[in-house]
């Protein structure tokens, strides 16, 4: 039974783990399913969403002729419903004592056209596409002068956040830096002030010389689940070589993270029976500085079994009734 505090090393974070009481803390519940009659994302225009702005079919870019005559696989287009629009992005201004600003930015969906395959079931080449696609919009995206941060996540399942069971992923760009960002930035900086190593390179290091929690290794990209790991089976990727940028990334690079992620989702799919979870990428901000040097961007993969509650919300302190060791055994010895 484990039972003790460990800190994150960029954010500074506290983790109590608390394995004795997983039995209370693992929720399992109902698979999320929705038909395929009614889903928005069967008839795009139909429902009422604006023409694509990239398209993708079988690993080729199309043109939007492509799009009306069905002959897509991966498809990006504007959310119907923004969490923010584009716009000009003017400076803050005062409201009493408070600041505000426009929400600016772009918000876009990533969907894959088969409505019954999510992406833990996609083959290679499908995944490939996939991320190619993510690559490819951050580019695009990151031009726009009011993007501080862009960020690509996935959510499947209502506990993920999801609402639509259509296999889709999203994009956000927005025109702050996020308070985790900076933390995130800030810590590896001070990291390597106070040590003189990268934090990511201390920590890759020390977890392929312990071995217990790395689960894929293909000299490129390397997957573990994290000594200070939040929740319970929380997953990350990678690249060995340093980078703070995921859109730097490479044709050969993104063959070697579909395999790697291909392998992780499967894996995990398997061994805690069709989780809801999240994943997101997270990479440097837009406008490049001085802690771009400091910062090895990655994947987080977090399956969502367990519920936040008064501890984590009052403190800020995560409760992981699963050890990462055994989390990561687990993994290792599910063939897919």
């Amino acid at each position: 039974m484990l039972n003790e505090f460990r800190q994150d090393l960029v954010s500074g974070d506290w983790v109590l783990f608390a394995t004795g009481r997983a039995k209370g803390h693992i929720k399992k519940e109902e698979k999320f399913y929705q038909p395929k009659i009614g889903c928005p994302f069967e008839d795009l225009g139909a429902s009422g969403n604006e023409e694509p702005v990239m398209i993708f079919n079988k690993g080729i870019r199309s043109n939007i002729e492509g799009y009306h005559a069905g002959d897509w696989t991966t498809i990006v287009i504007p959310n119907k419903n923004p969490a923010v629009m584009p716009g000009i992005c003017p400076p803050p201004i005062k409201k009493g004592p408070f600041q505000k600003m426009v929400a600016a930015g772009f918000h876009e969906l990533v969907i894959t056209k088969d409505h019954d395959k999510g992406i833990c079931c996609f083959n290679f080449e499908e995944t490939k596409e996939l991320l190619t696609v993510y690559r490819n919009r951050y580019r695009e995206i990151a031009k726009d002068e009011c993007g501080q941060y862009v960020l690509i996540f996935h959510n499947r399942g209502p506990k993920a956040g999801a609402t639509i069971y259509h296999n889709h992923s999203q994009i956000l760009s927005i025109p702050i830096l996020p308070p985790e960002i900076l933390k995130s930035m800030k810590g590896t900086e001070d990291y390597y002030r106070e040590h003189g190593q990268k934090v990511h390179d201390v920590m890759l290091q020390w977890e392929i010389q312990e071995g217990k929690r790395i689960i894929y290794d293909d000299g490129h990209f390397i997957a573990f689940c994290p000594f200070v790991s939040k929740t319970p089976y929380e997953l990350r990727i990678f690249p060995k070589k340093f980078s703070p940028r995921f859109e730097t990334i490479t044709e050969d690079e993104i063959s070697s993270l579909a395999n790697a992620l291909n392998s992780v989702l499967k894996k995990m799919d398997k061994a805690l029976d069709e989780p809801d979870f999240n994943f997101y990428i997270h990479t440097a901000p837009v406008h490049k500085n001085h802690h771009d040097e400091f910062y090895h961007w990655h994947m987080e993969i977090v399956p969502r079994l367990s519920i936040v509650g008064g501890l984590e919300l009052g403190t800020d302190v995560y409760v992981n009734v699963i050890d990462p060791d055994e989390a990561a055994e687990l993994f290792r010895k599910t063939d897919v």
